[in-house]
């Protein structure tokens, strides 16, 4: 990343508490002790100090090329854009790990355009939010969610709670197709969060469920549909949602993310002079 650090920009590296800087970075890097091993906690603690108004998460593994962020800052001129998703891409090949994911019939959380070479233009691709080991963010909006699904370090679970907390709040997450991260090759188990999402349907379904409607009486569909598309183990453990429901409801705090109405933003105030322009809130 560092190869590739874009003008501007402060490089924040949270960790357990146990790395001395061998390389000596900290002319480069501002290293935070965020006191566990947690990613999700680890993320948290790098958006408390964070100066940027955004804010990209690119967890270990993962390769930024030559001005990656360019094309998904833009996205954010959009004032309701609260996450922006790259396009994760595997190291051996151009074939798409994910672009972020969505609900569909078949799952709570399917990866967008896996397994393809491109992402489709348009409304063609519908995107209900991205993974927190790989996206942008506004600063505010991830402090703000920080902690929001409690007792979870899991990246699927809280990457899903996150960003339905987002939209509930007003928010929308956007793909920016021009911005490509690399991870492991094919057969890298690094960024396979299919894997993840077949063996705790239950719980990311009853996290969907929170921010829709569920019960037993979805439960056959679910069945079906799942069975199809990703075998009868992940059918059973989505159709067994309502089981994880309390727990969900319990860990999940749902006032937490900051409203899109509610965002202060710096806006230019053209003035009549040669001097540069005045910023107000």
């Amino acid at each position: 990343m560092l190869q590739h650090r874009p003008d501007a920009c402060e490089v924040i590296v949270p960790h357990a508490g146990n790395y001395d800087d061998p390389f000596e970075l900290g002319d480069e890097v501002k290293f935070v002790d965020a006191g566990t091993a947690s990613v999700i906690q680890q993320i948290g603690e790098a958006a408390t100090v964070a100066r940027g108004r955004f804010v990209h998460v690119l967890a270990d593994g993962h390769v930024a090329g030559q001005d990656w962020a360019d094309q998904a800052l833009l996205e954010f001129e959009h004032h309701d854009a609260g996450v922006v998703v790259p396009v994760v891409r595997h190291s051996d090949s151009d074939e798409i790990a994910n672009a972020g994911w969505r609900q569909s019939a078949g799952s709570a959380c399917e990866m967008v355009a896996a397994g393809t070479d491109s992402v489709k233009a348009g409304k063609g691709t519908r995107i209900d939010g991205g993974f927190l080991t790989t996206s942008f963010w506004r600063r505010d909006l991830l402090r703000s969610l920080t902690g929001s699904l409690r007792g979870s370090n899991d990246v699927v679970e809280t990457s899903m709670a996150y960003c339905l907390l987002a939209r509930q709040a007003g928010w929308r997450c956007v793909v920016s197709r021009e911005c490509n991260i690399r991870i492991g090759d094919s057969n890298s188990p690094l960024g396979d969060y299919q894997t993840d999402v077949d063996a705790n349907h239950r719980r990311l379904q009853a996290i969907a469920d929170q921010f829709g409607t569920g019960g037993w009486g979805k439960s056959l569909g679910r069945f079906i549909a799942t069975s199809l598309s990703y075998g009868v183990r992940s059918a059973i453990r989505r159709a067994t949602a309502p089981m994880a429901q309390t727990a969900i409801a319990k860990a999940l705090r749902t006032n937490s993310a900051l409203r899109c109405d509610e965002q202060v933003e710096a806006i230019r105030i053209p003035v009549s002079s040669n001097e540069s322009y005045r910023r107000a809130a």
